[in-house]
Formats: C-alpha cells, sequence, structure tokens
C-alpha cells in the first residue's frame, strides 16, 4: 500500500485482497491518527474512475453532512453498526436508515443516486464499510451543508449531533 497522508492509503498492486487481519490492520493504523480514522482505497490514484474504499470510523468520528454534485455514492457495511441520516436543503432530517453487516439483518446496502445531505452517526465501537463512487476525486464535487459546524468546532458538534440525536429519538 502506498501511504498517501496518515489517514489515506492507496493500492499499489493490480490485484486486491483483503481478509479479516486486514481490517483490523486498518483500526490500528486508525488509532494511530488524530482523528482516529482511516481508508484504503483499491485504486491507486485519485484520477481513477471507480474509487472504491475501506473505510474504518470509530464511534466518536463526525461526518459533517455533505452531499456529492453528480456522483453516484454507494456504501456496504462489513462490521459495526451506522445510522445513515439524509437532510433536507435546510437541514431537517429527511431519512434515517439504521444499518449493520449482513448478518445482523438490518439494511448493509444503500446507494445514494442524488444530490442529497447525509452523514453517519456511528453506533457501535468501529464502523468499517466499503465505499464506492465515481472518479476521478475532486475535493470541489463534495458540498458541506452550511447549517453544519465545522470538524474542529468540537462544542459545536457536539451540540449539533445531540440535536440530531433528540429529533431521531422523537422522530
Amino acid at each position: 500500500k502506498n501511504k498517501v497522508s496518515p489517514e489515506v492509503y492507496h493500492a499499489v498492486s493490480p490485484q486486491i485482497l483483503l481478509e479479516k487481519a486486514d481490517i483490523e490492520k486498518l483500526k490500528e493504523l486508525a488509532l494511530l491518527t488524530p482523528r482516529e480514522r482511516v481508508r484504503f482505497c483499491s485504486h491507486k490514484t485519485a484520477k481513477e474512475t471507480t474509487q472504491e474504499m475501506f473505510i474504518v470510523h470509530p464511534q466518536a468520528a463526525y461526518v459533517r453532512p455533505h452531499k456529492h454534485l453528480n456522483k453516484i455514492e454507494s456504501m456496504m457495511v462489513l462490521q459495526g453498526e451506522v445510522d445513515y441520516v439524509t437532510f433536507d436543503e435546510q437541514g431537517g432530517i429527511e431519512s434515517k436508515l439504521s444499518m449493520g453487516d449482513y448478518s445482523s439483518g438490518k439494511i448493509f446496502y444503500n446507494s445514494l443516486r442524488g444530490e442529497i445531505f447525509h452523514s453517519l452517526l456511528i453506533r457501535s465501537e468501529w464502523l468499517v464499510f466499503l465505499e464506492i463512487t465515481q472518479g476521478p476525486f475532486k475535493r470541489e464535487d463534495t458540498l458541506y451543508a452550511e447549517w453544519s459546524p465545522v470538524d474542529d468546532n468540537k462544542q459545536a458538534v457536539e451540540t449539533f449531533v445531540n440535536k440530531i440525536n433528540k429529533e431521531i429519538e422523537h422522530g
């Protein structure tokens, strides 16, 4: 694997094989990063037309609500549980999908085929998922919700996440 940043690794060989031990190694690597998350990209560069990423997030990870412009994004849960939340343009909750791995009996695959704000609320110690989207990767193709706090504002993030959780509970 090729380390692109503390949180991102890209494949270097033409065939990628992963097993449970590889996922455990990704969790170990995640613990060494400031945000405790990591992704292993099956694609060699951000320029490839298919982007496949094995992503590891801890329970406390904040995934700022965002939407992708002109892209499909698919997600398959491999380990853990998560609430996949979609929002309207003003930040109102539109839907919540309780997801888990295949053996959980919950939804394990979701494909978002529209420009819809979404976020993840991780309900297990770790969430490991495969995300597939179209490339090439361009930062400007991801639009963060102006009504959501930025990652480094910890107090605002905590307040925001608590608000979403309360709305979901009383939905």
